[in-house]
């Protein structure tokens, strides 16, 4: 199992992310990976298929953003920007109820 933990956020905690078994959960693209962390009871998921793509749920509410936010920093290369967004409603997919998805996505940052 792997431990990885991200930079302090603003709450000033560190969260630990570990590695854990892939859950059996239709559909998910190779190569995708499953961490937990006790701290927090959340589990995430993340996967690079032609973009990076990551899950975030928490077991009994959804995860606040300092969960969020250490996930994202944790798992996903520092240099990617994630983004939040909700697709057409026709197009809506989330097989947990309390379950944040982050994308790839570009941004702008002004270079020439």
């Amino acid at each position: 199992m792997t431990l990885i933990v991200n930079q302090e956020r603003s709450a000033g905690r560190r969260i630990a992310w570990r590695e854990i078994a892939l859950p059996d959960v239709p559909g998910l693209q190779p190569g995708t990976r499953a961490f937990d962390s006790d701290q927090t009871h959340c589990t995430a998921m993340v996967s690079h298929w032609r973009q990076w793509h990551l899950s975030i749920a928490h077991p009994f509410r959804l995860p606040s953003w300092d969960e969020v936010a250490s996930a994202r920093y944790a798992l996903v290369p520092g240099d990617v920007c994630m983004a939040m967004m909700l697709p057409p409603e026709d197009e809506y997919v989330n097989v947990h109820p309390n379950c944040f998805h982050l994308h790839e996505c570009r941004c702008d940052r002004g270079e020439q």
